[in-house]
């Protein structure tokens, strides 16, 4: 990875809808070249996808949080599968990390309200049996969010 490369994945970071033309001007090179960045870093697999992030109190996902989640029997294989398969199939779960410390993985959801908060756990509690306990954060303020990443520093 070279400094243009660095320019483009951040300018991508920072708005993925910018035109063609406008992009390869940002970073300074031609289409052709912006093209063949393109396809290496894609090919090399810095960029995954480019998605459209959506708002979500415009579309009535009013309530965020994340679930702290307990095993009933520790970080085992089956358990990871079990959950894997349980939030396959559930939309309102963003997110799904095992992570270390006093839970053993962490859902990020977003749901419309309580009712639906409600549902969510009930359907998770359905849907496998290794929870043994689920701690519910929810989000009062979001003030800084995004999926953009730090880029490593790139000497020129």
């Amino acid at each position: 990875m070279d400094v243009i490369d660095r320019r483009l994945l951040d300018a991508l970071q920072q708005d993925a809808d910018f035109s063609r033309a406008d992009l390869a001007h940002e970073v300074g090179l031609s289409p052709a070249g912006l093209h063949k960045r393109l396809v290496r870093l894609r090919t090399q697999g810095y960029i995954r996808k480019t998605v459209a992030l959506l708002d979500r109190s415009r579309l009535g996902l009013d309530l965020m949080g994340f679930l702290l989640v307990n095993f009933r029997s520790n970080l085992q294989f089956e358990n990871l599968a079990a959950l894997q398969a349980a939030v396959a199939g559930i939309p309102q779960v963003l997110e799904c990390y095992t992570v270390t410390g006093t839970s053993d993985a962490i859902l990020k959801i977003a749901v419309r309200d309580h009712t639906e908060l409600r549902d969510l756990l009930q359907t998770l509690a359905k849907a496998q049996d290794v929870i043994e306990r689920v701690q519910t954060c929810i989000v009062l303020e979001d003030f800084k969010s995004g999926p953009a990443l730090p880029l490593p520093r790139v000497e020129p």
